[in-house]
């Protein structure tokens, strides 16, 4: 799936802003967003970047939620509490991919509120997940209650099931640090804009199938969760753009690593044979390829850890201990010895000349 979408897709969603055509303009320019939005659909094979629907999506849904009636309380809590950060939260602390997608369909069937819900399926080497859509024709991809965060529900409409599909299958692969090759794309019904669908995906989607589901390979069930609350916060704040950084098109083997490495490191960090059995590679071709990039595992290991521990010095004032834990070193004296020889400086001295 490319770094840009349809631009359709952000006209559809700026059909649901409750402002004047000239209002709306000067919100495009405030947030740099191009104007082109606003054309009609003569323009519908143009597309636009990931940051900017994302920056749009943000925008809007935001606003909506700050108007939905009963939505009294602090906007910020709403999101907060949300019904799909619990299960964000849920999936978070699974051991696996697996576990996560189960804990997911779980939160779906207890918090929907059109009959909705989503299935993980196995069939031999091949996972399904399913997406059982309400199919209500009243409900309209611009009504707000869409995006309410008290329930849990897919986006109505052709364009609406294939965007919550798509961002479903990046949501995947976020959480595992690993982007997934789907097998295959099925749809029940077919919809304008087939062209569209299929670059979305990557791959031609079958319509008029027994299921709306997509599929992969097994083997990323057993891929384990790699992030931790403030990488979901990133992700929940950016949405969908930080979806998007991981990418079947990218990047240096190097880069792939980090993916895979993630962002809590109170989990054991992967050995250098669990790296290349993810990664469908020997572990001699991992070295050499490596080796190629001018790096090695351990020094990427120790840039991840640096550069985490980089962050949560200058973004936070969590004592050492905390530190340590956080980046999962048995004791204080342990994690001084290791960021200063990433840095040069102990943590006390880095804070204070940077942060200062």
């Amino acid at each position: 799936m490319p770094n840009s979408i349809p631009v359709l897709y952000a006209q559809s969603l700026l059909r649901l802003a409750p402002v004047a055509p000239e209002e709306l303009k000067a919100e495009l320019r405030s947030l740099n967003l191009p104007l082109v939005l606003l054309e009609d659909r003569s323009v519908a094979d143009a597309r636009i970047s990931v940051d900017d629907y994302g920056k749009l999506f943000i925008h809007l849904v935001r606003k909506i939620q700050d108007s939905l009636p009963g939505n009294s309380a602090d906007a910020e809590d709403i999101r907060n509490f949300s019904a799909y950060r619990m299960m964000f939260q849920a999936m978070l602390h699974a051991r696996h991919l697996g576990q996560a997608l189960q804990r997911a369909s779980i939160y779906f069937k207890r918090l929907q509120s059109h009959g909705e819900s989503f299935e993980l399926v196995e069939d031999g080497d091949t996972v399904y997940c399913r997406f059982i859509f309400a199919r209500n024709p009243e409900r309209a991809l611009a009504s707000p209650e869409n995006f309410s965060m008290e329930h849990l529900h897919w986006l109505p409409g052709m364009t609406g099931q294939i965007l919550s599909m798509a961002m479903w299958h990046r949501v995947c692969g976020w959480f595992i640090g690993s982007f997934i090759d789907l097998q295959g794309i099925e749809m029940l019904e077919q919809g304008s804009g087939g062209k569209d669908y299929s670059e979305v995906f990557g791959l031609p989607v079958k319509f008029s199938a027994e299921h709306d589901a997509f599929s992969f390979h097994r083997r990323f069930l057993d891929f384990p969760i790699v992030q931790n609350e403030d990488s979901l916060d990133t992700m929940l704040a950016t949405y969908p753009a930080e979806l998007f950084k991981i990418s079947p098109e990218e990047h240096s083997l190097a880069v792939r690593i980090r993916n895979l490495i993630g962002n809590d490191f109170r989990r054991p960090l992967p050995s250098l044979q669990e790296i290349a059995q993810r990664l469908h590679m020997t572990t001699p071709t991992l070295h050499r390829r490596l080796r190629e990039e001018g790096t090695s595992f351990q020094q990427i290991k120790d840039q991840c850890r640096r550069d985490a521990a980089i962050g949560y010095l200058t973004s936070s004032e969590l004592t050492s201990a905390e530190l340590s834990e956080l980046m999962g070193f048995s004791d204080s004296s342990t994690f001084h010895r290791a960021f200063k020889k990433w840095t040069g400086l102990t943590p006390q001295d880095y804070r204070a000349s940077h942060c200062g």
